[in-house]
């Protein structure tokens, strides 16, 4: 994961100096901000793979039994990317289909089923990675590339002008924020592997 060195203590602090409005913005507020920044990033833009592996799976299996390290929020099925029964890889489905068809995954109760052939020796689950949600301003750093914690600024300080209900600024900041978005959609192109899936 990408970690900007910047500590979101910092970040709040500077963004309290710079946004000039008489409403004082709790802390949770910026936390939810710079949350949804980084959540988007990572499971729409960066999309960082990393792999489990479940032996002897059963079906279906609990998404709260897949554990992550600590830095990492945990995985919902949605950052499934995709599942491999032993050698087979299997094929993103629904419900109704992935009952029916063999080789198999599918979301069933919020919770990963799969439906293999044979018997499963080893689940591999690959599924792209986001930072853990932050829940005080204590809590490590801004988990950009320094390069574009701009980037989280600019949407933090976009929605405080907007809580405070000061529109124009409101739409400046994060109309900056969607042109930095668009920059790092970019940046992260560049930087993407060519070959694979």
């Amino acid at each position: 994961m990408f970690d900007s060195g910047k500590s979101v203590k910092d970040l709040i602090t500077e963004l309290r100096d710079e946004v000039d409005i008489a409403l004082e913005i709790p802390t949770p507020s910026y936390l939810v901000w710079l949350n949804t920044v980084e959540q988007l990033c990572y499971s729409e833009i960066i999309k960082e793979q990393r792999e489990l592996t479940i032996n002897n799976p059963t079906s279906p299996l609990p998404i709260d039994s897949l554990t992550v390290s600590a830095e990492e929020a945990p995985i919902r099925f949605e950052d499934i990317y995709t599942v491999y029964a032993d050698d087979v890889q299997l094929m993103k489905s629904t419900l109704t289909s992935g009952q029916i068809f063999h080789d198999t995954f599918y979301k069933h109760n919020d919770n990963l089923d799969f439906n293999s052939l044979y018997k499963t020796k080893e689940l591999r689950v690959i599924y792209f990675a986001r930072p853990k949600i932050k829940t005080t301003e204590e809590e490590g750093n801004v988990m950009l590339p320094l390069e574009f914690v701009e980037l989280a600024k600019a949407k933090m300080r976009g929605e405080a002008y907007k809580l405070a209900d000061e529109n124009e600024q409101s739409a400046k900041w994060l109309n900056d924020y969607n042109v930095l978005l668009e920059t790092f959609k970019v940046w992260c192109n560049s930087k993407a592997s060519q070959f694979g899936m």
